[in-house]
Order: structure tokens, then C-alpha cells, then sequence
């Protein structure tokens, strides 16, 4: 008798102790259902899900960024107002960063060849800017001399030219450009035949279409 009771007074204490005890979750579990803690294997991505990951997150902040971007946010800011007096003085004449705003405006009017030909005409003056001012006014005036129709004889009279390129100076700049293209072979300059007034270009052959 003695150590039946023993063993049920040891059997008791045991199921106290088991029942004092919460599980580490937090949650008491029931004795009938318990399980005992599995861990969860999850395969780590491999290098290639990763690049496409990476390619792809990138790929969708390019195309946020080009998708807000605004076609003003491309171009100059507007030119300053010009004052009355400057006006008043120079009525008719067009500033550069005028001229650039009747550019791009004209631009959109365009026919479709002459907006593809800007592209290529855009690329040529910048390079020619990045060359020096001599280069430029070289590359301006071969393009003017490329653009203007010729006489009966094949010749752009000078006066024309000038009207042309009413901006550039004839004695700082446009004559010296037409002596430099000359040297250079690309046009022949005839001389005026008149006994008033010393020789001068009068006319320009274009040899060398640009």
C-alpha cells in the first residue's frame, strides 16, 4: 500500500510540475496536441534573382524620372524683357536669346524633314562652338554659302551674304572668314573691278558644298 500511494503522489506532483510551466510561446498548450517546435527552411535568392531584382527596380526609376520630366524643364529659361529705349533704338533687330525663342517656335511649325535636319545642324554648330569663335563664324558662313541660291554664273554676291548674316561684322569677321575659307580652298572669292573704291570680295563661288 505504501508504494502504490507512493507512486500516485509521484505521478501527481509530475503533472503539477508539467502544468506550472507556461510554454516558451507564451500560449499553454494543450497536452493532447502538443508538438514539438519545427524550424522553417527558406532557400536564400540566388545571385541571378537578385541582378534581375536590382535591374528592374532601376529600370522603374528611369522611367519615373524621363515620365515626370517636363519638355520645359529641357530648354533655356525665357529671356529677360527688353527695356523700351533698347527697342526704341534697335526697332526691328532681334536678340539672341529672342532669336533662339523664334528658333524653337519655328521648329514646331516645321515640316517633319526640316525638324530631322535640325538634329544634325543643332550637332554640327556645337561642335563647331567647342572648336573657338573663329571655327564657328568658318562653319557659319560655309552653311549660309551651303543654303543660298546662286546667280547665272554659280556666284552668292557678298551683299547678299551680308543680308544673310546681318550679325556678324563684315570687316572683323565675315571677311576674314571668307579670306580663311578661301585659303583653305573650299570657296573662290572675285574681286569688285571698280576704280572708286580699293578691290573688295563682290562675289563668292562655293567649290566645296558643306
Amino acid at each position: 500500500m505504501h508504494a502504490l500511494r507512493d507512486v500516485d503522489d509521484d505521478a501527481a506532483t509530475t503533472v503539477m510540475d508539467r502544468s506550472a510551466v507556461p510554454p516558451q510561446s507564451g500560449t499553454r498548450m494543450s497536452a493532447a496536441h502538443s508538438e514539438l517546435p519545427r524550424d522553417t527552411i527558406v532557400d536564400p535568392p540566388s545571385p541571378w534573382s537578385r541582378a534581375r531584382a536590382f535591374v528592374g527596380a532601376v529600370f522603374l526609376r528611369v522611367r519615373e524620372r524621363f515620365r515626370k520630366a517636363r519638355l520645359s524643364d529641357r530648354l533655356p529659361p525665357l529671356p529677360p524683357p527688353r527695356s523700351a529705349r533698347v527697342t526704341r533704338i534697335s526697332a526691328g533687330a532681334v536678340g539672341h536669346d529672342e532669336r533662339g525663342e523664334l528658333l524653337l517656335l519655328e521648329l514646331m511649325r516645321a515640316d517633319a524633314a526640316y525638324q530631322e535636319a535640325a538634329i544634325y545642324v543643332a550637332h554640327y554648330a556645337a561642335e563647331l562652338r567647342r572648336l573657338g569663335e573663329d571655327a564657328r563664324v568658318e562653319g557659319l558662313v560655309h552653311f549660309a554659302l551651303s543654303r543660298m541660291r546662286v546667280d547665272a554664273d554659280g556666284f552668292v554676291s557678298v551683299a547678299r551674304l551680308r543680308d544673310r548674316l546681318p550679325e556678324l561684322s563684315y570687316s572683323g569677321a565675315l571677311l576674314p572668314a571668307l579670306l580663311r575659307l578661301q585659303r583653305s580652298g573650299i570657296i573662290i572669292l572675285l574681286l569688285s573691278t571698280s576704280l572708286e573704291v580699293a578691290p573688295r570680295p563682290e562675289r563668292v563661288l562655293l567649290r566645296i558644298s558643306l
